[in-house]
């Protein structure tokens, strides 16, 4: 079964609320989405990356965040 779909607009400021709910992931800045060509449907069809402040890695959690958007949404 093919997933709802959201542009990148949509991802973002999904993500950067959810981020700004964590003071403890102040570091990232913002998000930016690369789409996967060959996507099965069960796998998903995008990926995202941080844009961090200064040399640093972003949170696990944060990365938890990208991983359970990408089992619920597709990218359009």
């Amino acid at each position: 079964m093919a997933k709802p779909r959201r542009t990148s607009q949509e991802l973002l400021e999904a993500i950067m609320h959810e981020v700004r709910r964590h003071p403890e992931w102040n570091d990232i800045l913002s998000v930016t989405f690369t789409k996967r060509t060959e996507a099965d449907l069960h796998h998903p069809n995008w990926d995202a990356a941080f844009t961090m402040h200064g040399p640093r890695v972003a949170p696990e959690g944060a990365f938890r965040l990208i991983t359970n958007l990408q089992n619920v949404f597709d990218l359009a």
